[in-house]
């Protein structure tokens, strides 16, 4: 029987990369109306500033911190940091979070989920403070038991650190628990080793995986797992 479900955050509850890309393209115009630069050095510059940050961070949740692009990307272009990266980091965030919404599916997934009183929880890459801020923009706040972000666990997936902390919190044994996620080493192939069935949140079916490219697919797989 079913005791808990876990979610990653991005690109699985809603549409990361669309507006990622986005946010992006609003950040670069915001930055060349501040000090007039290109669009393409922008971009040059805040790629780099990434890829740098990942080199030094490696797999840890400060990596993903979108303060230190900004301010990497500042200093990529010869000009003083500490005046624009926070407002850039604004930038960003603030119209990530505008219009950033849920899939389609998942308040009737969760409300299935309540129903049947399974705990729900969230297991994310990424820093925990906008974490926090995107599941009380989205309206999940009340709905969720549990949440492990890669800063908290010092790790990232499929790390299983992360996931012995997130079935603790929500105490519930693996056997018992289902994890849905977009990202097949993390989300899927990390869980089973965890010992959890998995779900891949994907739009082309592959086996031996349980794939779903809805929320609505995603409610139908739990008949068969009670």
């Amino acid at each position: 029987m079913l005791e808990a479900i876990i979610f990653d955050l991005d690109d699985t509850l809603y549409d990361y990369s669309a507006w990622n890309k986005k946010a992006i393209e609003e950040l670069c115009l915001f930055v060349h109306r501040q000090i007039n630069i290109s669009q393409t050095s922008f971009y040059e510059a805040f790629h780099w500033s990434r890829r740098e940050i990942k080199r030094l961070l490696g797999s840890t949740g400060s990596s993903h911190n979108r303060l230190l692009y900004c301010q990497k990307t500042l200093e990529y272009l010869g000009y003083p940091p500490a005046t624009l990266a926070l407002d850039m980091y604004e930038v960003y965030w603030g119209y990530m979070l505008q219009h950033m919404s849920l899939r389609d599916g998942v308040w009737e997934l969760l409300d299935y989920c309540k129903k049947k009183k399974m705990k729900i929880g969230i297991c994310t890459d990424l820093t925990a403070h906008i974490q926090h801020r995107k599941i009380r923009k989205l309206g999940l706040s009340e709905w969720i038991d549990g949440i492990v972000t890669s800063e908290e666990a010092g790790a990232e997936k499929p790390n299983e650190k992360i996931y012995q902390m997130i079935l603790k919190k929500l105490k519930t044994s693996p056997e018992n628990t289902i994890f849905v996620g977009d990202d097949l080493e993390k989300d899927v192939k990390g869980p089973i080793k965890a010992g959890m069935k998995a779900i891949w949140f994907h739009s082309e079916k592959q086996e031996p995986y349980h794939t779903c490219s809805s929320f609505v697919e995603v409610k139908e797989f739990f008949n068969g797992w009670e």
